[in-house]
Order: C-alpha cells, then sequence, then structure tokens
C-alpha cells in the first residue's frame, strides 16, 4: 500500500504487543528498533492479526505467501529482518532473536 497500511509488519503480526513495548509473544523478546523509521520489521513466523486483514482488502489477490515471495529469499527461523515496504527485495537481518535447536525441535538463546 502507498501508505504503509496493510504492509508486512511486526505490528500486523498476531504475536506483537505493543503493550509493553515492542514485544513478540512467539520469540519471547522486546525486539529491536527498526535501524530506519521507515523500515518494517518481520520474521518467518509472522501470523496475520484482525488490523492485517481489515488493511488488505484483497486478500484472494494478494494472499500472505504471494507477498513473502517478493523477499526472494528464504527467511531464517529466529531472524528478524527489516525493509522498506515498496522494497521488499531489499530485506536484510536486523537481528537473531533465537537459535533453532533441529536436534531436539526446542529453541537456543543466540551466542
Amino acid at each position: 500500500m502507498a501508505n504503509g497500511k496493510g504492509s508486512l509488519d511486526c505490528r500486523y503480526c498476531m504475536h506483537f504487543d505493543r503493550s509493553t513495548g515492542d514485544f513478540c509473544r512467539f520469540h519471547g523478546r522486546n525486539l529491536p528498533p527498526p535501524k530506519r523509521v521507515q523500515n518494517n520489521r518481520i520474521c518467518c513466523n509472522f501470523e496475520p492479526n484482525s488490523n492485517y486483514d481489515r488493511d488488505n482488502p484483497q486478500p484472494q489477490f494478494m494472499p500472505l505467501v504471494r507477498r513473502f515471495a517478493w523477499f526472494g529469499t528464504d527467511l531464517q527461523p529466529g531472524v528478524l529482518y527489516e525493509f522498506t515496504y515498496n522494497q521488499p527485495d531489499g530485506i536484510a537481518q536486523t537481528a537473531v532473536l533465537r537459535v533453532p535447536d533441529w536436534q531436539t525441535g526446542a529453541w537456543k538463546q543466540p551466542e
């Protein structure tokens, strides 16, 4: 969207909790602020909330999977990324929130 409404961003994720800062309930951490105020933050565990649905009135033409394809890269688990909404292929890693332990299926803290 030209005004950024309905864009892929943590604030449109069901795990995001602004009441205690920019807290992610999925990762159990406060998120660092974006490096540039206009950047959007996202991880591969994004699950849209009702505000996302409200601000994306035609999901039949622009489903979530299609929007993630715009990144042109595989988003790694436990990693927070940021990008500008009008340049999704410029997505870059901004923080490692936690690390998957592939043997146990659990999460580890980053080193």
